[in-house]
């Protein structure tokens, strides 16, 4: 019984992976993956440098397991001098998301842009309120290895055949395909001027040219399904040391739909100026075509950001118990790195980043 589970799940994920409305790599913390999330949040960040790391692992022992990888690195240049709150960022991002036996392999390289205003405060001067637009033109490789391609042509008299004719008339034209990318979003964030307050609300459209997503044979190319994502992330803070945080996001791929929604309790253990300390604990709950709750805590140093999760998934293989359902019940880890870099202004002209 787990073999045939283990064959089904692993077939299901394989032909969800070739399929038409193939989704996107997306991490569970899709706050500290802001590129992933919308370009409109290039930019949206504390300091003058950002660099930004995301590691997923799932479904490591199904066996098909997907390992995903983000890293990007993001940089101001401001348009005036002594004026921090007007910037365009550019940066780089590189996405890497491999599945399966049959090492099914996606790698993006994108150039992150965005432009970054402030908008007038004449009727809440207490506040700080920006508009950003941003775009990311992307380079992407889809790729997968073919040593364990098996068909049912190859099994002659009950034995398997390496060498046997496949006997398949439309098979797949490539192992790997190359094809260029652009999606776009917009951020607004309003900020409080005294204390740590803010919200931001934004959009992502991606995959706006529709590249070919596909390896098969054949005039009837397979186009990758735009992307909406519409988000929210809010900041509150309720006294001196704590503060209460919350999430949402909504996603529109194709047949494909994802509401995730969470909050919890940011404390800041230390505020004394370079050592400060903040603690973040939370949970999330995402509703697919399965649902999973999602705790997660972060700790916030100075400048770096560490965050830490665990996808806790409420998958039930036809009300099956076995080791399978237990470690897809399971889920897996993820791990998000932030850290930002202030670069050291001239004290005559110093003046702090409005965006915090």
């Amino acid at each position: 019984m787990v073999n045939i589970i283990r064959f089904l799940t692993t077939f299901a994920v394989v032909a969800a992976s070739f399929a038409v409305s193939a989704q996107d790599i997306h991490f569970s913390q899709y706050l500290n993956s802001p590129m992933n999330l919308g370009p409109g949040m290039t930019g949206i960040f504390g300091g003058d440098t950002r660099f930004t790391a995301n590691y997923r692992n799932q479904f490591y022992r199904v066996p098909v397991p997907y390992t995903t990888f983000s890293g990007v690195v993001e940089n101001k240049f401001y348009l005036q001098k002594q004026r921090y709150d007007r910037y365009l960022t550019g940066g780089l991002i590189l996405n890497h998301d491999r599945q399966g036996d049959l090492r099914l392999t996606s790698l993006q390289i994108g150039i992150p842009v965005s432009y970054t205003i402030p908008l007038a405060n004449r009727t809440n001067p207490v506040a700080h309120n920006f508009i950003t637009v941003g775009v990311v033109p992307m380079f992407g490789q889809r790729s997968f290895g073919t040593n364990k391609f098996t068909f049912d042509a190859q099994y002659v008299d009950c034995m398997f055949d390496p060498g046997a004719a496949i006997n398949e008339s439309q098979f797949l034209e490539s192992n790997s395909l190359n094809y260029f990318d652009v999606s776009g979003g917009i951020n607004y964030r309003w900020q409080a001027k005294a204390y740590r307050s803010k919200i931001d609300l934004g959009a992502g459209w991606h995959h706006i040219n529709r590249p070919k997503h596909d390896f098969w044979q054949g005039d009837d190319q397979v186009r990758l399904q735009r992307r909406l994502a519409v988000y929210t992330s809010l900041l509150f803070q309720v006294g001196s040391k704590v503060d209460l945080v919350g999430q949402g996001l909504w996603q529109k791929q194709g047949e494909y739909r994802q509401v995730a929604f969470g909050g919890g309790a940011r404390i800041h253990l230390n505020q004394q100026p370079y050592h400060e300390f903040a603690l973040q604990i939370g949970a999330n709950y995402r509703k697919t075509y399965n649902s999973a709750i999602i705790p997660h805590i972060e700790g916030h140093f100075r400048t770096w950001t560490v965050g830490l999760s665990y996808d806790i998934n409420l998958l039930n293989i036809n009300g099956a118990s076995s080791p399978i359902t237990s470690d897809i019940r399971r889920g897996g880890p993820e791990v998000a790195v932030i850290y930002r870099l202030y670069k050291v202004k001239p004290l005559s002209k110093f003046k702090s980043c409005p965006i915090i």
